[in-house]
């Protein structure tokens, strides 16, 4: 018998998981009242990946001795792995009851309370356990992970760098002690530290990327689009928001004055994605601004779904005019009364900043938003400010869609369309007679084409190409006026309000 464990111990030792688990069963049947055999069973069960027979062979073991003090902590630990936390919390409190100083059972107590959210409780956890081992790595690491998250930066950095006197190749602890240094301001410092995880840890992506930010805090251009490309063929597309974020930082290097080395990013980023919509379209924006006629459905919805939770928020900041500049003329045109209401629709309506503006001119369920985006169209819905809420592409709908609309908006909307002349013939066939269309375009003032793809990803216009357009749609230009639309990368983005309508040939002789 006991030569029959000590083989089994090998086997475990030398990672031959089935061949002890084999042994241990046997023994379990030889002595079905010996909860360590089961405990031992469990052990290779968990090894081996199957957490359900582990958890299974630790409840007989806790069966035959309910006060089995490893029983009790191996069922906690595997429950938590399984995510059932309360019942993990509960086994691990009745280990204390046993051993009031069992390290394990404090550890997976404070790391229940940790994926609770509850970073106080887990904070007293390690703290216990850094009470009774000062020496404690694992205590250490995790008082520093827990302060981090509750944005405790100087005490993050105190015990990361207490970490590393323990265990100085500590890849984890590097990067807790980058990550607080990062949010201190204090760049360089931080950049030594990430660096030093990256070279322990050459798998760990994500310290590419916080590589990058750091280097852009130091206005490090070079050095943070080399770690941002590195960081973006490792995701090697897989993530959109990766991919959205590099498109972004292109533009965000070109505005500022690192042109040329935006550029040749962007054109490693379209030869190695040429099929990814998203690529072709940002990647166009800073490599080639004549590429492209139009913005990808499939670019529009990825970008707007992500922008959507913080998009009224940021618009705001960059001094947003397109609404008001329609409201204004929906008060010049528009004659608002109880009396007279309007059937309009608001094409890329977005999160409704133009909708409210519009609602009190709307006839009773007068009002429709069209948009792509799920994500914004579910944050129009929480204003509760249109009628109706089609996702859809814009042209799809005026295609398909039959009836006709006496004003149609679109508030920074055509800057996704180069080409305008699809959607300026659907938006007149969709208008009645007299109907008006009322909408922003940014003005092209990069050259002298008609449209042209800026470096931010959106189309600027002449006026003259929108004025021909209009009038080849059967459209007739009322008004157009310059004005200031937004700001973008600290410059203002100039562009037109414009009003057409849509003539009523009956009244013709």
């Amino acid at each position: 018998m006991e030569n029959l464990e000590q083989q089994a111990s090998v086997f475990f030792g030398k990672k031959e998981y089935k061949k002890a688990l084999e042994i241990y069963t046997l023994l379990t049947k030889e002595n079905p009242k010996n909860e360590e055999y089961f405990i031992s069973c469990g052990n290779c069960h968990d090894a081996l990946g199957d957490k359900q027979a582990a958890l299974e062979c630790y409840e007989q073991a806790l069966k035959i001795n309910r006060h089995s003090e490893n029983a009790l902590l191996n069922l906690s630990t595997i429950n938590y792995e399984l995510k059932d936390y309360d019942a993990a919390a509960e086994l691990s409190e009745k280990v204390l009851n046993i051993n009031p100083k069992n390290i394990a059972a404090l550890q997976n107590l404070g790391n229940i309370a940790y994926c609770n959210a509850d970073y106080q409780s887990a904070l007293q956890y390690y703290q216990q356990i850094y009470l009774y081992n000062p020496q404690s790595y694992i205590a250490m690491i995790n008082i520093a992970n827990t302060y981090y998250t509750m944005e405790k930066y100087v005490l993050a950095l105190d015990f990361a760098q207490k970490s590393l006197v323990r265990h100085p190749s500590s890849s984890v602890a590097n990067s807790i002690a980058g990550n607080s240094l990062y949010e201190l301001g204090k760049y360089q410092k931080a950049i030594d530290y990430f660096l030093k995880a990256a070279e322990m840890d050459e798998n760990n992506v994500e310290l590419l990327s916080s590589l990058s930010d750091a280097y852009r805090s130091i206005n490090d251009w070079e050095n943070c689009l080399l770690f941002a490309w590195r960081y973006i063929k490792r995701k090697n597309g897989e993530s959109s928001a990766a991919t959205l974020n590099f498109g972004y930082l292109l533009y965000e290097g070109y505005a500022e004055n690192n042109q040329e080395l935006a550029e040749k990013y962007a054109a490693k980023w379209l030869k190695r994605f040429p099929e990814d919509k998203i690529v072709i379209h940002m990647g166009n924006a800073i490599a080639d601004g004549h590429a492209l006629d139009c913005s990808s459905a499939e670019f529009i919805k990825t970008a707007f779904d992500a922008f959507a939770s913080s998009f009224d928020s940021t618009l705001n900041d960059l001094d947003y005019q397109a609404p008001l500049l329609i409201d204004n003329e929906l008060a010049r045109y528009l004659k608002q009364s109880v009396f007279k209401k309007y059937h309009i629709l608001d094409l890329g309506c977005g999160t409704g900043l133009c909708g409210k503006h519009l609602k009190k001119y709307a006839a009773y369920k007068g009002l429709i938003g069209v948009d792509l985006s799920e994500k914004m169209l579910e944050e129009a819905k929480n204003k509760k400010i249109y009628s109706s809420l089609v996702c859809d592409d814009i042209c799809n709908y005026l295609e398909t869609n039959s009836y006709l609309f006496q004003v149609i908006t679109a508030a920074d909307v055509l800057t996704y369309f180069g080409d305008l002349t699809k959607v300026f013939v659907r938006i007149s066939k969709s208008l009645t007679p007299n109907g008006l269309f009322i909408f922003t375009i940014s003005e092209n003032n990069y050259n002298g084409s008609d449209f042209f793809m800026a470096p931010s990803g959106r189309f600027v216009h002449s006026l003259s190409y929108v004025e021909r357009v209009l009038k080849s749609s059967g459209l007739k230009v009322l008004s157009q006026e310059q004005h200031i639309l937004r700001n973008e990368a600290e410059k203002a983005i100039h562009g037109y309000v414009v009003v057409a309508q849509k003539p009523d040939l009956s009244q013709k002789s």
